[in-house]
């Protein structure tokens, strides 16, 4: 009995220990978000560092979302659709879903197939997911206009859309706050 206690509690560390990894091995909250470059699955290519931070020019600053996902990922296909519904309530963000390590054409035709609208990143050799420190998926990051970690979570379950709503409608309060000194101050 008591090496059975033993062996439990061992388990029981061992888990505890790995769980605590995670955690720290995860982005946090006013980290500065990793700069990166990515080609867009339909055409084109996208800078971070055109889009947030303070030698970005005001005019062209917007809050990020990312979203990482590949096309095996059950989770995803339930988060997906929530982000793009997202996309039309707060017009203010750029969201893009972001593809790891997997074959354009295929993450094309999976992305036809599913009706996503969204544009796509292509993290074609995981380097931007190991920026990101995207270990699991999906793993959803909201970056601020000034180039921080807003929000950084990994999974999905029903309860984040709440979250996740939360935090883009109180960033989306401090846009409009920015705007208006701006407004104040060149005025």
């Amino acid at each position: 009995m008591t090496s059975m206690y033993v062996v439990l509690m061992m388990v029981l560390l061992s888990l505890s220990a790995d769980s605590s990894a995670v955690n720290d091995d995860c982005l946090k909250v006013g980290d500065v978000a990793p700069i990166f470059y990515a080609h867009k699955i339909g055409g084109g290519d996208f800078f971070l560092s055109k889009v947030v931070g303070d030698k970005v020019h005001p005019d062209k600053r917007r809050p990020i979302v990312l979203n990482f996902f590949t096309t095996s990922c059950i989770p995803c296909r339930k988060e997906i659709p929530y982000i793009q519904t997202l996309h039309i309530e707060y017009p203010k963000y750029s969201i893009y879903l972001v593809n790891i390590g997997e074959n354009k054409d295929k993450v094309k035709k999976y992305i036809s197939k599913m009706g996503y609208t969204l544009p796509v990143l292509h993290d074609k050799y995981g380097i931007i997911s190991k920026k990101y420190k995207a270990s699991v998926t999906p793993t959803f990051v909201i970056i601020t206009e000034g180039g921080k970690i807003s929000y950084y979570k990994r999974g999905f379950k029903e309860s984040d859309t709440e979250l996740i709503q939360q935090e883009m409608q109180k960033l989306s309060g401090k846009i409009k706050e920015e705007v208006q000194d701006t407004l104040k101050k060149n005025y």
